[in-house]
């Protein structure tokens, strides 16, 4: 009888475990060298790449065939310190591991999102970008297929804005059970 209920709570735990998703935290800021994450906009029309390289930040995510849904989440810290309006685009843009240049939309690379911000002199916000990673979008194929390329362009219209990049967030949730091969 002892065996029995064993083997019972042996399969009842096999089975909890093969509907278990894990959960992975990636800052991608830390990969951002810290004299790149911060610096000053000026003249009437400038933009900023952050990091600096056009074909962005490498990542490798090992595994992530077993990728469920996640989400990115991008902060940058604003403030005009011109004497005009500034208007202010911010693209996260993304793309295949193999590509070269994120920004000249070839070789696979997407904005994955992107927001205007308006700031009059003075003024200061944090404008926070989000993008969800749904199964069959081109931001949650891109990451699938465990190694794509991201990275931030800061464009501006105005005088002089000041800029720091405050957050670069990529959390994964992966179902690992999904990397067993079915017989």
């Amino acid at each position: 009888m002892k065996r029995l209920a064993l083997l019972s709570l042996l399969l009842l735990l096999a089975a909890c475990s093969g509907h278990t998703i894990h959960r992975i935290e990636v800052d991608l800021l830390s990969f951002i060298p810290q004299n790149q994450r911060q610096g000053e906009l000026d003249l009437i029309e400038a933009q900023v790449r952050l990091p600096d390289d056009p074909a962005g930040q490498p990542v490798e995510v090992p595994g992530a065939e077993a990728l469920v849904d996640g989400r990115l989440a991008i902060g940058v810290k604003l403030k005009n310190t011109g004497t005009t309006n500034a208007s202010l685009s911010l693209d996260v843009r993304m793309g295949p591991g193999s590509d070269n240049d994120l920004y000249d939309d070839n070789q696979g690379d997407i904005s994955a999102t992107s927001k205007e911000v308006d700031l009059a002199p003075g003024q200061e916000t944090d404008a926070i970008l989000t993008l969800d990673l749904q199964p069959n979008t081109q931001a949650f194929n891109l990451v699938k297929s465990g190694r794509f390329r991201i990275g931030v362009k800061i464009s501006m219209r105005g005088e002089r804005v000041q800029y720091t990049l405050t957050q670069a967030d990529v959390l994964l949730r992966l179902k690992l059970f999904n990397l067993i091969p079915n017989p």
